[in-house]
């Protein structure tokens, strides 16, 4: 059974909790480039891990791109975040994130350690994310299809949209990838990127974190996954190779099922 909530701000989220009373959670963020994606894309496989560990699963959807710019992005998913934290009042939470998802995970934990808040999550769990943009100057093939403006001209790119879960603004996604016009997209410039970044300096007192990627991934930088790692402490990074960017789909992959025992593991 799941429990779906909408939220102040608009959005909207699921719970699954797990036969226990145990109360913490995991908070889920979705993929998609910040321009698709949905939060049910959280495969059962993953989910039930969590649920096995006695996590509450909580699934949150956020605001797309071109619709909404990364700031108005941003903005509504940390108002997201504190009504979450007041539905679940003192108890432990973590964070997963799954490549756009993971970044947004990543620049919320960094938000919470700048404003020096006593809730942070107790473990970050990264699906090849990232913590910056510069690989999007980086000319990437994401498809053997060039998409056309004219394939992308009916998909609704001004009214806000929080959940695309037919995932119908895929091509507008590989459109912009095509075109250059990601940061355009997410209302980047010069004066603001670096607001949207990462360092590693920030890095060094994050939480304990999980992370993992494809050796292959033509997506998102490999290099990203693996520098998340610290040295000497209890971060743990799973390397897979020559799979695609988005090696979750392959639940049933034997690189994928290590990386979830590994994770199990990881989390005990």
């Amino acid at each position: 059974m799941s429990e779906k909530i909408q939220l102040p701000n608009g959005g909207t989220i699921e719970l699954f909790r797990p036969d226990t009373q145990v109360q913490k959670y995991m908070i889920y963020f979705h993929g998609g480039g910040l321009v698709y994606g949905s939060k049910s894309d959280l495969p059962n496989e993953l989910k039930q891990l969590f649920l096995a560990e006695k996590y509450t699963v909580v699934t949150v959807d956020y605001l797309l791109a071109p619709n909404n710019t990364l700031p108005e992005i941003f903005s509504a998913l940390t108002q997201s975040f504190h009504a979450i934290q007041e539905l679940i009042g003192q108890h432990s939470f973590s964070f997963c994130g799954r490549s756009a998802g993971s970044y947004l995970m990543l620049l919320l934990t960094n938000h919470l350690l700048e404003q020096k808040s006593s809730v942070l999550p107790e473990q970050l769990i990264n699906f090849y994310g990232y913590t910056d943009f510069s690989f999007l100057d980086t000319e990437r093939s994401l498809s053997d299809v060039a998409v056309t403006k004219q394939m992308v001209e009916k998909t609704d790119t001004v009214l806000p949209i929080w959940d695309d879960p037919f995932l119908q603004r895929y091509l507008l996604y590989i459109y912009g990838v095509q075109n250059q016009l990601l940061k355009s997209y997410y209302g980047l410039t010069e004066q603001n990127q670096a607001s949207f970044m990462i360092n590693k300096e920030a890095l060094q007192i994050f939480p304990p974190l999980f992370s993992t990627a494809s050796t292959a991934d033509q997506e998102i930088p490999f290099k990203y996954s693996k520098q998340l790692v610290r040295k000497q402490t209890s971060d743990l990074f799973v390397p897979v190779y020559y799979l695609n960017h988005d090696f979750l789909k392959e639940t049933q992959d034997e690189q994928v099922i290590t990386v979830f025992d590994k994770l199990t593991e990881w989390l005990v």
